[in-house]
């Protein structure tokens, strides 16, 4: 940072960022100059043959080649490591060394193309072994070098590179009209590359009205977001870095302070006396939370075969096998009346969301619908009708496809297409698009007509409606709740892991009567959306303008590779800011620290929020310990800012979503040995009558067993058990207020991301792992 400017053109690589490259080529060139060295003066050649002749003196010319090469690549390595990332005055002569290498390499274009014309010449008639061999290394060499080049620039290319140069060079003379002209040429520039470049990876899927909207609101968003930056995408890598050490700093500073509210923090996330826990002590409330445990199996499923292999990747794909039409001879054997569409030729993916159920011994549910149509704004969907909950459910899939990505990326607000409106009702376009699609083929094709008409015997007339999803799934769904409550106004939404810019405050607050939402630990998503892209892109400026590390020191400090202390300190302390470099140019990137991304009001994530998060425990030398779970009442205001964390992508997961709820039983139900098999095998110990629902995922039956020696805790309660047969379980809506918040005294004192398992915590149920 900034880019490097070349041939009077602006490049997306930074000069700090040539010492990969010039290690790669350097290694490269010393195996084969020393390899060269010793097939040429070490073996003895045909002196009678002219073909042995002419390729001595090629090699020897190629040799001097080796050597240019090596002094050139160790130079732009030594350069490219001074300085900082904004501190380019001691790197401003890698594009003098550049030039030179790029004559170099001309001159290797020239020996590769004779290379080949004397294999073609005297590759048959030459009968000396070693020559041939010889000159195939060499042109291998020189195309496999010409060839990576050649890739390099095209990666690098940046399409307004020349304009960007020539609005930097109006602004420093100060010419307005100039400046204003070539600065919306560079503007529609950057928008129509970001289009190309999400059209090329779009490629192989059919163009469509909306899918070419959706491109061109994308490509604008990104280009605002990068607009007046002179920043290349390994600065975004070490900003990252930077930013999760100044955030685990400014944690550590705040836990350091003698008088402040936080006692810790867990998941990135600050707890004081007055936040509120979950009470699962509580039947009702116990019953509300495993009603939220149970339909994330619904939203699990929304995922299809993909989810279900990933998941199984054995023993799955043998279960869909043996039901699969395409392989079973005697055809499926989990055939229900269900309506498909655009499933394929096996349809594997109805059969997994059967599998799914089954494998868990919930064979009251039925599949009703299931659309597999996935296109932009049009989002693939099932219904499902539970007889053990009397419930008809909707479950919304997330995140799988390209097409799902832009609709995410769709992030402007759009307004609710609801009539009675209690305030300002802002929604994420792209969801309020696909709940509508969904509502829209909810009504055309009367699917929840056929769904609740479908065992009148059973009463399903009389059953209620729940809509649930993840990510994708939970923002499309919320919405979709606030188009279908006119209609059904008991019905409840579950939205796992929802996107963080979703609601406006207005709906946000409505929502709260009938949306529950789960957020999991350092999850990026829900921390996610335009005004808090604004926020991350400020930060990540920030902490780059402070740095005073090389960029590869950053980099390689983040992967463990160096010590820490290589990073920079906390900027809170005055003493601890390096001197500013001896050249104003360091501030003259970026630009622009503050930009309007939306001027729409901000949006928040839906309903009532249940945060899962743990602590972390210290390493030692036997490994880590198991984090505490525990589930506290998010504030949905309260996840304004990304949390840098190598967790942040891996607890949006839908099954870390479920084995994380789970795990907050885990100290209030512990489970015998026997509960730790697969549902099937315990059917034979069942009565045939009782079906028994496992809100427990396989990974964490496999890799937690309960010790021996654990005890049951004294206290016998119907709601503290995790195989739960669902008729000694009704279902509870989560609008279900919880006792009066704890006081000081009564509130269990939470675990820090540093305090380990071993202290003792009043108030919290030991877990059992």
């Amino acid at each position: 940072m900034p880019g490097m400017v070349m041939f009077r053109r602006r490049w997306s690589v930074g000069s700090d960022d040539l010492v990969l490259p010039a290690l790669f080529l350097f290694l490269l060139h010393c195996i084969w100059l020393v390899v060269l060295s010793v097939v040429l003066f070490g073996l003895p050649y045909g002196s009678d043959q002219s073909c042995s002749e002419t390729l001595v003196d090629h090699g020897r010319g190629y040799l001097g080649i080796l050597v240019s090469c090596l002094i050139c690549e160790s130079a732009i390595m030594w350069l490219s490591m001074r300085g900082s990332i904004l501190y380019t005055q001691p790197r401003e002569a890698v594009q003098y060394v550049l030039y030179i290498r790029l004559a170099i390499l001309l001159v290797e274009l020239v020996y590769a193309v004779v290379g080949i014309a004397w294999l073609v010449q005297y590759y048959q008639p030459c009968s000396d072994v070693t020559a041939k061999n010889l000159a195939l290394g060499i042109v291998a060499c020189n195309w496999l070098v010409i060839f990576s080049v050649c890739i390099t620039l095209m990666c690098t290319f940046d399409p307004t590179g020349r304009t960007f140069v020539k609005l930097k060079a109006t602004r420093r003379r100060q010419r307005n009209l100039t400046t204003y002209t070539l600065r919306h040429r560079l503007e529609e520039g950057q928008a129509s590359s970001w289009s190309r470049r999400l059209k090329f990876f779009m490629c192989c899927t059919r163009a469509q009205d909306t899918q070419s909207d959706a491109y061109s609101e994308v490509a604008s968003l990104f280009a605002e977001f990068f607009r007046d930056l002179d920043i290349v995408p390994s600065d975004i890598i070490a900003g990252l870095v930077l930013l999760r050490q100044r955030q685990r700093s400014k944690r550590s500073s705040i836990l350091d302070q003698a008088n402040n509210d936080i006692l810790a923090f867990l998941s990135g996330m600050p707890v004081t006396r007055n936040t509120r826990y979950l009470d699962l002590k509580n039947s009702a409330e116990m019953n509300m939370y495993k009603d939220v445990c149970y339909y994330m199996l619904f939203a699990l499923a929304a995922y299809g075969w993909p989810m279900y292999l990933m998941r199984k990747p054995a023993c799955g794909l043998c279960r869909l096998a043996s039901s699969c039409p395409c392989t079973s001879v005697s055809g499926s054997r989990l055939s229900q009346s269900v309506t498909v569409e655009e499933d394929n030729c096996c349809g594997c993916n109805v059969l997994a969301i059967r599998r799914h159920f089954l494998d868990r011994d919930l064979k009251q549910v039925h599949i009703v619908y299931t659309s597999c149509h996935d296109a932009v704004y049009e989002t693939p969907f099932f219904v499902a009708v539970d007889h053990e909950k009397k419930k008809v459910v909707i479950s919304i899939r997330g995140t799988l496809s390209p097409k799902d990505a832009l609709t995410d990326l769709t992030g402007d607000s759009e307004r609710l297409p609801v009539e009675e409106q209690h305030g300002t009702w802002l929604g994420h376009k792209g969801m309020v698009y696909s709940a509508e699609y969904i509502k829209k083929k909810l009504e055309q094709e009367m699917i929840l007509s056929q769904a609740f008409g479908r065992d009148l015997n059973k009463g399903t007339m009389h059953y209620g409606l729940v809509i649930v999803g993840h990510s994708l799934g939970a923002g499309t769904a919320a919405i979709l709740s606030f188009l279908l409550r006119p209609q059904y106004p008991t019905l409840h939404c579950y939205s796992y892991s929802p996107p963080g810019g979703l609601l406006s405050e207005d709906a946000m607050e409505y929502s709260k009567e009938f949306v529950s939402s789960v957020v999991l630990g350092k999850d990026l998503v829900p921390r996610l959306g335009l005004s808090q892209l604004e926020g991350f892109r400020r930060h990540l400026l920030e902490v780059l303008q402070k740095s005073n590390k090389a960029k590869w020191r950053i980099i390689a400090g983040g992967t463990k590779c160096i010590p820490k202390s290589e990073l920079p300190l906390e900027d809170d302390d005055p003493q601890s800011q390096p001197a500013a470099p001896p050249s104003s140019r360091l501030w003259l990137h970026p630009s622009d620290l503050s930009i309007a991304l939306s001027a729409s009001t901000p949006l928040y994530p839906p309903g009532r929020i249940i945060h899962v998060v743990h602590n972390h425990p210290p390493e030692t030398c036997c490994g880590q310990e198991e984090p505490t779970y525990s589930a506290l009442w998010g504030d949905n205001k309260a996840f304004d800012e990304v949390i840098i964390s190598p967790a942040m992508l891996n607890e949006h997961m839908p099954h870390m979503v479920m084995e994380g709820l789970n795990k907050v039983l885990e100290p209030f139900c512990p489970l015998s040995e026997q509960e730790y098999s697969e549902p099937e095998e315990l059917e034979v110990n069942q009565p045939p009558s009782s079906n028994t629902v496992f809100i427990i995922s396989e990974t964490e039956l496999n890799s937690s067993p309960l010790p021996s020696d654990s005890s049951p805790p004294t206290h016998k309660d119907l709601s503290c058990t995790t195989s739960l047969t669902v008729s000694e379980a009704p279902s509870v809506p989560l609008t279900v207020v919880a006792s009066p918040s704890h006081s000081a005294s009564e509130s269990p004192p939470p675990l820090s991301d540093c305090t380990p398992l071993s202290q003792p915590v009043h108030g919290v149920c030991p877990p059992t792992f």
